[in-house]
């Protein structure tokens, strides 16, 4: 009987892992590889990339351009490379990390990157197209950008404050000071190092010697967003995830650095409180939007729209940007009606890392760098932790749990963004070839 039955034959699945190691296209390196390596490397540090993904990126590299040996060391501001049958190696100093991303130039860069890994440009061609990325004006003039650094500012007193419409106006307006000062101050300079303090401490001064006139309600909706591409949180953050990944030297130095960074602009906001004499409990108060409101998802708009603009966002990456940090954002509440707020930083930061590798390539998609750096500022460490640091260090709103919950969001995101990479590298080596995802 059992002859009558019918058979079934079920397709056998097979699931071929793609290797996510650089295949060699070139024999032999050329003469030039040295060079292009150094410079690439330079500008990946000038667009804050972490050292640990430099580094992979830059092997990936050497090997697809017929160097299978070559010796890489990175830290945040200086890069060597040695090579095979090179009597000496090459080292260079990265641009000041003070001085401004620019979004366009980014992704220009990661393409460079790209035609590399694929074999289509040669190093000296390389070269040379790094050093005509680095030369290039910004996409846009000062003033959209002056503006666009005032609508992130408004953007962010929705999204962390609850700003009222008042409160978004001044934010505004004080935003585009400070990104206009942002982009008259030369980077490496002395003004650009004491830029960050004296900027804290000037707009202090002036929102807090409003506030006594009751001109500004709550100063802090007003005086932190404008400051929030000051804050430290990608170098925190960044700093935390070099330290897994056991780059010790990078992600230390990084740590210490974002830290003190975090400490100066608190100095300023508090020796402008000391001067004007207002009362710290009033002055430092702050609200935060309730879970499920609507307003801070209107902020992500404003500040994606700002950012774009301020940091030269390539043409058709605004929509990409924004459904990112919508995703980060948004992953960053479930996660806080989860686990509290101190783990919700996990999830965001998870969510973005993922959302942005494998929406990076897509046909216009900026690179993944560009949606990491305003993710990290929206994300928890950033103007929460300034402001807790300064609510602890006058007493308003005091508690003994603020540091270790800040210490503790920090390295939340930084897993988060650790998860969200291995999570992507499982996806790339069994996705088919013909989604073209990208490594880096």
């Amino acid at each position: 009987m059992s002859s009558w039955l019918p058979r079934f034959h079920l397709p056998r699945v097979t699931l071929r892992r793609r290797s996510i190691e650089a295949e060699q296209i070139v024999e032999t390196p050329s003469a030039q590889l040295q060079e292009f390596l150094v410079l690439l490397g330079s500008a990946l540090l000038a667009v804050g990339t972490a050292a640990t993904d430099i580094q992979q990126t830059l092997t990936r590299v050497a090997i697809a351009l017929g160097s299978r040996k070559a010796s890489l060391i990175v830290f945040p501001t200086l890069i060597f490379v040695g090579m095979p049958g090179e009597s000496q190696t090459r080292f260079e100093v990265a641009m000041p990390t003070g001085g401004e991303v620019r979004f366009d130039r980014a992704a220009r860069i990661y393409s460079i990157v790209d035609l590399a890994l694929a074999g289509k440009i040669t190093a000296a061609d390389g070269s040379a197209a790094v050093r005509e990325v680095i030369a290039t004006k910004p996409r846009f003039n000062r003033v959209v950008r002056v503006i666009g650094h005032g609508v992130a500012a408004a953007g962010v007193a929705l999204v962390l404050l609850g700003a009222e419409t008042t409160s978004m106006l001044y934010a505004l307006v004080l935003g585009m000071l400070v990104g206009a000062a942002k982009l008259l101050v030369r980077p490496g300079t002395y003004a650009a190092i004491l830029l960050p303090v004296a900027t804290a401490f000037l707009l202090a001064l002036l929102v807090f010697a409003l506030g006594k006139t009751v001109v500004i309600g709550e100063p802090l909706q007003v005086l932190i967003p404008p400051l929030v591409t000051l804050l430290p949180g990608a170098l925190l953050t960044t700093g935390i995830q070099e330290l897994a990944a056991g780059d010790m030297v990078a992600g230390a130095s990084r740590l210490v650095s974002g830290i003190a960074q975090l400490g100066f602009l608190a100095i300023g906001i508090l020796a402008a409180l000391t001067i004007t004499g207002v009362p710290a409990s009033a002055a430092l108060l702050s609200t935060q939007p309730p879970l499920g409101a609507f307003q801070p998802w209107v902020g992500v708009l404003l500040f994606s729209v700002g950012i774009f603009f301020y940091y030269c966002g390539p043409r058709r990456s605004l929509y990409f940007l924004t459904f990112v940090l919508l995703v980060a954002y948004g992953g960053q509440v479930v996660g806080a009606l989860l686990m509290g707020n101190v783990f919700s930083g996990f999830f965001g930061a998870f969510a973005l890392t993922v959302v942005a590798y494998l929406v990076q390539s897509v046909p216009g998609a900026p690179p993944a760098v560009v949606c990491f750096l305003p993710a990290f500022w929206l994300l928890v460490p950033g103007a929460t932790g300034l402001i807790r640091l300064t609510q602890s260090a006058t007493g308003v709103d005091f508690d003994a749990s603020s540091v270790p919950n800040l210490l503790g969001s920090i390295v939340s995101i930084a897993l988060g963004v650790l998860v969200g990479t291995a999570l992507f590298r499982q996806i790339y080596t069994i996705a088919p070839a013909r989604w073209k995802l990208r490594l880096v």
